[in-house]
């Protein structure tokens, strides 16, 4: 069960090095005209919402990049473009 269990959350996970480069994207000026299309992606199923939040991410990470930060942005960004989407609707 547990081995059935982790290959599908490996299978789903967009992983937090592609969280780390939407936001980077975002943030440069052109890639801001794609922002919404990129928050869309971390709410669909496989996004931002599986993160476990375990930090191993750092740890296993061969350059030492501090991708919770990242991951944090990206969860506050991805909470208000689905708030304005339900607004906006």
């Amino acid at each position: 069960y547990r081995q059935r269990k982790e290959t599908v959350y490996d299978l789903a996970f967009i992983g937090p090095h592609a969280i780390a480069q939407s936001m980077l994207f975002n943030v440069h000026p052109t890639g801001k005209r794609m922002a919404a299309k990129r928050l869309d992606a971390l709410i669909a199923e496989g996004g931002i919402q599986i993160c476990g939040n375990a930090q191993n991410c750092v740890q296993v990470c061969p350059k030492k990049i501090p991708l919770t930060t990242s991951i944090a942005l990206a969860g506050r960004r991805v909470t208000w473009h689905a708030i304005k989407k339900w607004f906006d609707a």
